[in-house]
């Protein structure tokens, strides 16, 4: 019986998504923060919060599988470096970002398709 597909929150997604399209960048928890928050400041401590849920988002893909690195500590607590895709990691990244583009592939859908009827309308009344 196959196991239900992972949900993943926002901030889960953005790590897969941004780690997959950039295969050759070597992240870590804090140049990530840094590329998933560029309007904050390093300083402001909402940037610190961000970098928690980065790491946490990042913990939680690293028991699931889906990302390695290297752990490392600092001032600010447990980080990783060198995070890498697993196998099983860019397959789940594949998967969020077409779950993404579903809403904007459905809406181009629906403009065609009101393009088509104002097309026919203006075929039968004319």
């Amino acid at each position: 019986m196959p196991r239900p597909e992972a949900k993943f929150d926002d901030a889960e997604g953005d790590v897969l998504i941004t780690i997959y399209e950039w295969p050759d960048v070597h992240f870590s928890t804090y140049t990530l923060t840094q590329r998933l928050n560029p309007s904050l400041q390093i300083t402001a401590p909402e940037c610190r919060t961000a970098f928690t849920h980065v790491s946490s988002a990042i913990e939680e893909h690293i028991v699931r599988g889906l990302i390695r690195g290297k752990r490392s500590k600092s001032s600010d607590g447990v980080f990783f470096e060198n995070l890498k895709l697993t196998y099983k990691g860019e397959q789940a990244a594949i998967r969020v970002r077409k779950r993404r583009a579903l809403p904007e592939k459905a809406k181009q859908l629906m403009d065609l398709v009101e393009a088509i009827r104002a097309r026919r309308d203006r075929g039968a009344g004319g």
